[in-house]
């Protein structure tokens, strides 16, 4: 085996009881050419500085036995991330046994590494793997693999977690071999998406890390890049948003999550709106419905949040005496339960379990361009600033045509006028990194004003509707405190509307940053 290699593979989290059912996959007796599963017992055990110093610079350290074949140390680099597929830069030596030993290291560009970057740093042993490794070479589609199923646990000295992943590596041929394969796969058992590789698992674990809450980052779209580029950035931060929420509804850890992943699916929903007319028919319209069908699947969560959390609060505060509201908190309690297990619900479903692979292979590699004519070809080829201005055009005109005249709009027309707005913002996040920050920042925030001010009306509309699916559940009390919270709402929309006729003014104000 080289010392330095690149290593490439799609990470897959599987339930431990679906593993047998997974190697008897029929895709599998045929691509496996006769070839069995060989079981081996791995331990890893990870180093790095107390403050795990090297993780942060990307590297990750360590040892591992591989059954009765001996030791070898191993060093990782990253390497850059095709989002779904991360790719590293990748040095393995042999050892005698087990101890760590980095002088074995040849190399130029790992000692190079290892000179930077540990020299002079004190090196423990920080967290290890224990697994069973059933592994077997694949030929699928022109591509050559390696199918491993890890069953086992993540160390640290003092705790340990379950691990349970399918990892399908790439030793020759295109990736999308990679994403073709897990979907046949995924017919046959549940398999996710996963972006957390065992060394973050042992990390987390280390430092007794509790699920948080993801928050979209800047895109890090520039100028010089291509639009094809550009939108597999978008689709990749959009990934992020659903994956890094995901255990917060899982778990039910903070309703931020539940929020934030939803987020997420609406801006890639607006995402391939934006880019449509670049975008061939046929699986791009699957991933549209995909991300509809489980966005709809919390909406029922995060409008119960809300109402629980934000508005209630509220008038508890108005009210903080009426024997009526706490029947409405009981009942309101209830329907956010049932909500809850929707969104579980859809966690566990073949249509997320597709979304994530989808999603995954889209900001991967050219998926897209499947079906592409030369037109769109043409679009996506060229710079990201070349194809932002009309697509940010077109958002703006159906924006400011709807909201000409904001103060006679109905409801429906207002929760319309809100979508377009959300597009805008969306748009504006994505693209305003490639213009000049002063005026781009002054167009999105007025337009930010204008969406919370959208987003508090739709608020009042959504609980208004949720109110009145609580009635048959409530006391007489309970009936008396819906009228009382519709009164209060009446009296904050119609301020609140008075304060849309203004943000609006101000909006239109300001000039479009791409022009």
């Amino acid at each position: 085996m080289a010392e330095k290699q690149i290593e490439i593979e799609l990470k897959l989290r599987i339930d431990p009881k679906h593993v047998s059912r997974l190697k008897q996959a029929p895709v599998l007796r045929e691509v496996k050419e006769g070839r069995r599963l060989l079981t081996t017992h791995l331990v890893s055990i990870y180093h790095d500085t107390p403050k795990l110093s090297l993780a942060r610079k990307g590297l990750a350290l360590r040892v591992r036995k591989k059954g009765t074949k001996g030791w070898e140390q191993t060093v990782k680099a990253s390497n850059g991330m095709r989002e779904a597929l991360p790719e590293r830069h990748e040095w393995n030596v042999e050892l005698p046994d087990g101890v760590l030993d980095l002088d074995k290291f040849t190399d130029e560009d790992v000692v190079g590494l290892l000179d930077k970057h540990v020299k002079k740093k004190k090196i423990e042993r920080i967290f290890e793997t224990d697994l069973k490794r059933s592994a077997v070479d694949l030929t699928y589609r022109d591509a050559i693999m390696e199918l491993a199923i890890d069953q086992g646990v993540v160390r640290t000295a003092e705790k340990e977690s379950p691990l349970s992943e399918v990892e399908l590596e790439l030793k020759e041929g295109h990736p999308a071999a990679l994403f073709d394969l897990a979907l046949e796969l995924q017919r046959t058992v549940p398999l996710f998406l996963s972006l957390r590789s065992k060394a973050s698992r042992g990390r987390a674990l280390y430092l007794n890390e509790v699920p948080g809450f993801y928050k979209a980052a800047p895109v890090g779209l520039a100028a010089g890049m291509s639009a094809e580029t550009a939108f597999r950035a978008v689709l990749a931060q959009g990934l992020r948003m659903i994956l890094g929420n995901e255990v917060c509804v899982r778990e039910d850890l903070h309703i931020e999550g539940c929020h934030q992943m939803r987020v997420g699916m609406r801006r890639l929903r607006v995402t391939f709106n934006l880019f449509k007319k670049n975008l061939p028919q046929g699986e791009g319209v699957l991933i549209r419905r995909l991300l509809k069908h489980c966005t709809k699947a919390l909406d029922s969560l995060r409008d119960w949040d809300v109402f629980l959390n934000e508005t209630l609060p509220m008038v508890e505060e108005r009210f903080p005496d009426h024997p009526g509201i706490a029947d409405l908190r009981k009942a309101a309690t209830k329907q956010r339960d049932a909500a809850l297990l929707t969104a579980h619900e859809m966690l566990e479903s073949f249509e997320y379990q597709q979304l994530l692979l989808l999603l995954g292979a889209w900001s991967s590699y050219s998926r897209w361009a499947s079906g592409a004519d030369a037109t769109q070809m043409k679009a996506m080829s060229a710079s990201v600033t070349k194809l932002a201005e009309p697509l940010l055009s077109r958002a703006y005109k159906r924006l400011t045509k709807r909201g000409s005249d904001v103060g006679k709009l109905t409801v429906p027309q207002l929760h319309a006028l809100r979508l377009d707005v959300k597009q805008m913002r969306y748009g504006s996040d994505f693209f305003g990194e490639i213009y000049d920050g002063k005026p781009t920042k002054k167009f999105r925030k007025e337009l930010t004003n204008l969406q919370e001010i959208l987003g508090w009306l739709n608020d009042v509309a959504v609980a208004e509707a949720r109110l009145t699916a609580l009635r048959p559940q409530l006391s007489k009390d309970g009936l008396v405190a819906i009228g009382l919270i519709s009164g209060w709402f009446g009296a904050r929309a119609d301020h609140h509307l008075q304060g849309l006729d203004q943000a609006w003014k101000k909006f239109e104000k300001q000039k479009p940053f791409w022009k």
